[in-house]
């Protein structure tokens, strides 16, 4: 019969581990710690005390094991987790100190001891820790790889080769050496030697994140992102816990032009690392590409905020204050970079860029100029120099600028944009068009040069070419508010489009921009008091020397400052003898250039204005789209621009009756039209203008002079084929023009060849090149004005009046074909209004046929212009007030907020 066994009960520590195992730690803990007298019962505790991140109780619990067993190197190694966890290293170092003391030929010890001194910096120790180890085993490949990472570290990337070529060939299937090897390659640039490894790492492990990201970013320096991206989606595929492949996928996907997925990459980054400054930093930056600006700022804010020397977050955080027109804020930003980074080109750069358009314009010649001290060679720093002289109108010097930028950098692209842009300032429109044109080849989808290039066609008088130009820039980039504001007014001058077209355009702009601002508009409490001393704000970019400031300058010195107290808000750079004027007769001037249309919006409606008159329409420098947020209850467009804004914020439009008979053109104005009583505008005497000779030019040449002084693309095609008819039915009559660029030989070839074409020679051509010191002297050297159309004269049919010269205008169907119209009813001469093409070429030819008709037209035309209602500034100023005291009791009846329409 079999003895039955006998029962041995497990002993008090084995009980403990299975506790352990069985992750029961609260019984396991009671149990070790009854057994804290065994070396073995601790250092169990003490790897309890590590799964439960109590790094201090694991300390003392190993410190207590060795102490009763120094020789057990396990209890060593344990110590290296918790001392690494609170940034013990020091003592670390001295735990694999004391150990090799009892056992100096430990090469675990040598090698452990080796990556701590390499984690503290103390790179020459550390390879002493590793030579040791070579001398005890000299065929030790971890210690070749770890020797050739510490080499590394201290630069000495020949030496650290040598020691990753040893460590493969003692083990061939070494992925880390690998890995490492082609991150020393990296460091040299030597991109298809690091690909090369990376490869061969994965082959031998296919896991290995760190490969994958490292190959990524190999084939990101070769241009190759899409591979980059795949690479770093691996590597996340294998280690989902690392943000750096996220961020570098970021600039990736941001470089591929996905900039939605670029952002959701770094926030991914950020998920995982929330103080990651170059993440924080790229978010910004694609951000900054989404127009998110404030969320832009809040990133870069962080970013300096976890890193305080981070000299590109502060240049970056510089630009986002600057794209939300904080630019004093901008400037500090700027001059930290430069402080903590005085190698960092951007921010010199930016430095003078900001200065310039705060009208600083000596401090940005500075920055410009220090920066080319700094760096004479550098493309971007001549760049910078000629933006600060193109801001300062020096347009010369802005031209040999940004050639020497080209001569340093032929493919810099915005270099021969603005390079075009100062071609296009003096006149030079050939060589401006091949400017711009060479910027697109350089850039596809540059949608400003595009724009620019439409401008250049439109003053080449062009209209059809500026227009394809203008819809691309606006293709690629629909939110373009300039490119669509430049296309609206080019296509005031053509000939080929109907009124209904134009208008559909104008409901585009509104369609693509009125929308997204909808939630901004501002909500208006009806008026009470329609007495009330009204509030008047006039916004403009061109209280400056420049047509608009020619008629409004003199209705604010008129203004009756009992029935309005009058708001300018000015949003130009430029300030001369007329903004003086100007900043004199109003009782607020506000300067906006540097405001947003959001803070202009908000600015308008705390000064509670009452009636808001914009006088830019669709012209450069607009504010357009702060009046979309209706600041103010009332809003008016004048004289600035002459067709429909097409915003459903604008309430009315000055006009006249003879510009627009009543029921002819509402069909095409989304504002209601508000006709003046006799003139739509009037006319104030320049100053200094030269007198009227006292016969006609006839008199003197025995020929009649034709002219036309307008700006040369208002020339269009059907107004050169009547003109070409007056001369050939006037013999020996010659046509003079003054054209801006004629001074260019293209642009003389251009139009001798537009009258060749209808058979007029060359010779009967007096062609001269647009300057300001001839604005008046020359129409003592013409008998009779021709005024173009579609687009009639506006301010220079005034001055040919003033100047004693008739001019014959064509009517047309609206507003800009009738200028004409008005002025000359206004001024008694409707014999001269053409209501066709044949009445418009009879005109001309009958009285230059009748030398006797063209005398008594002229003779005191300046008196009698000085003495119509095109000159009564007072009059006119009068009625100008009753019109806006008209819309304010309309406002004050309607009982409506700023959602609803006021009609009169």
């Amino acid at each position: 019969m079999k003895k039955p066994a006998s029962y041995a009960p497990p002993s008090p520590l084995a009980l403990a581990m299975e506790h352990h195992r069985a992750g029961r730690l609260e019984q396991a803990e009671a149990l070790y710690r009854k057994l804290d007298g065994k070396a073995e019962a601790l250092h169990l505790l003490a790897l309890l005390y590590q799964q439960g991140a109590r790094h201090a109780d694991a300390i003392d619990a190993l410190q207590r094991a060795i102490d009763k067993e120094p020789g057990r190197a396990p209890y060593y190694v344990a110590l290296d987790a918790s001392y690494r966890a609170l940034g013990l290293l020091p003592a670390l170092q001295a735990s694999y100190a004391r150990l090799l003391q009892g056992q100096p030929d430990n090469i675990d010890a040598h090698l452990l001891l080796g990556h701590a001194l390499r984690d503290d910096g103390r790179l020459p120790d550390a390879l002493s820790s590793y030579l040791a180890v070579l001398a005890l085993q000299p065929e030790h490949a971890e210690a070749y790889s770890n020797l050739g990472d510490t080499l590394k570290l201290m630069g000495n990337l020949d030496e650290a080769q040598v020691c990753y070529v040893k460590a493969l060939e003692l083990q061939p299937g070494f992925a880390e050496v690998h890995n490492n090897l082609g991150s020393l390659y990296q460091q040299q640039e030597q991109w298809a030697l690091s690909a090369g490894h990376f490869e061969a790492a994965l082959a031998l492990r296919p896991d290995l994140a760190a490969a994958h990201y490292n190959l990524g970013v190999t084939r990101q320096h070769q241009g190759l992102l899409d591979e980059a991206v795949a690479c770093y989606r691996r590597a996340l595929a294998r280690d989902p816990r690392l943000p750096q492949p996220y961020n570098n996928m970021g600039i990736a996907l941001k470089e591929l032009g996905r900039l939605d997925e670029a952002v959701a990459a770094y926030q991914a980054a950020l998920a995982l690392a929330p103080d990651f400054a170059e993440a924080l930093n790229n978010l910004g930056g694609a951000l900054l590409d989404q127009q998110q600006v404030g969320q832009a700022i809040e990133c870069f804010q962080h970013a300096v905020t976890v890193r305080p020397g981070y000299a590109e977050a502060y240049c970056n955080l510089g630009v986002a204050y600057k794209a939300d027109y904080r630019l004093e804020e901008a400037l500090v930003c700027f001059e930290n970079a430069v402080h903590l980074k005085p190698e960092y080109a951007d921010s010199y750069a930016m430095l003078a860029l900001t200065n310039a358009e705060l009208q600083r314009h000596v401090q940005a010649l500075r920055w410009c100029e220090k920066t080319l001290a700094m760096w004479p060679d550098s493309a971007a720093a001549h760049f910078n120099l000629g933006v600060a002289f193109a801001n300062m109108d020096r347009t010369v010097e802005a031209i040999a600028s940004f050639e020497q930028a080209i001569v340093r950098k032929p493919e810099f692209a915005d270099a021969w944009n603005n390079l075009g842009v100062a071609f296009k300032e003096r006149g030079r429109f050939d060589e401006a068009v091949a400017a711009f044109e060479k910027a697109i080849s350089l850039r596809d989808g540059f949608a400003e040069a595009y724009n620019n290039l439409g401008s250049a066609l439109k003053d080449q008088g062009k209209p059809d070419a500026s227009r394809q130009m203008y819809e691309r820039a606006i293709a690629i980039a629909p939110n373009y508010a300039a490119a669509h504001n430049n296309l609206l007014l080019s296509m005031q001058y053509a000939a080929g489009i109907t009124q209904q077209q134009l208008f559909e355009l104008h409901l585009r702009f509104a369609a693509q921009f009125e929308p997204s601002l909808a939630a901004e508009r501002f909500v208006h409490a009806p008026g009470r008091d329609p007495a009330k001393r009204l509030k008047i704000g006039y916004v403009s970019p061109d209280f400056r020397r420049h047509a608009v400031a020619f008629f409004i300058e003199p209705i604010l010195a008129r203004h009756d400052k009992a029935q309005v107290e009058v708001f300018c808000y000015y949003s130009h750079v430029i300030n001369d003898e007329f903004t003086a004027r100007i900043q004199a007769d109003a009782d607020h001037w506000i300067p906006c250039r540097n405001m947003s249309d959001q803070q202009l919006a908000e600015r308008i409606h705390a000064d509670g204005i009452d009636i808001l008159v914009d006088l830019a329409g669709h012209t450069s420098g607009n504010r357009l789209l702060a009046f979309a947020r209706k600041p103010a209850p009332v809003q008016l467009t004048y004289i600035g621009y002459p067709s429909t804004t097409g915003l459903t914020s604008m309430d009315y439009r000055l006009t006249d009756a003879w510009a627009e008979p009543p029921g002819q053109s509402e069909h095409v104005n989304v504002e209601t039209l508000w006709r003046l009583p006799e003139v739509f505008c009037c006319y104030a005497a320049h100053v200094n203008s030269p007198a009227v000779i006292d016969h006609p030019p006839l008199e003197d040449n025995g020929f009649i002079t034709f002219g036309c002084f307008n700006n040369y693309a208002k020339v269009s095609d059907p107004t050169i084929v009547l003109w070409a008819a007056i001369l050939a039915q006037v013999p020996e009559s010659r046509l003079m023009l003054e054209i801006l660029g004629l001074d260019n030989p293209g642009m003389r070839d251009g139009v001798e060849q537009r009258f060749a074409r209808l058979g007029i020679d060359p010779a009967r051509l007096v062609l001269i090149a647009n300057d300001r010191k001839n604005q008046f002297v020359l129409y003592n050297r013409i008998d009779i004005a021709l005024d173009p159309f579609p687009c009639n004269g506006g301010t220079t049919s005034f001055d040919t009046l003033w100047m004693g010269v008739p001019f014959v205008t064509l009517a047309g169907s609206n507003f800009i074909s009738r200028l004409g119209v008005t002025i000359l009813h206004n001024g008694g001469l409707d014999e001269l209004i053409g209501e066709d093409e044949a009445a418009y070429v009879a005109i001309a030819v009958d009285i230059a046929r009748d030398p006797a008709r063209l005398r008594r037209l002229r003779d005191g035309l300046r008196e009698r212009t000085r003495a119509s209602p095109l000159m009564d500034m007072a009059r006119f100023t009068h009625h100008l007030e009753d019109a806006y005291r008209g819309m304010w009791a309309k406002w004050c009846n309607s009982g409506c907020d700023s959602s609803e329409r006021v009609q009169p």
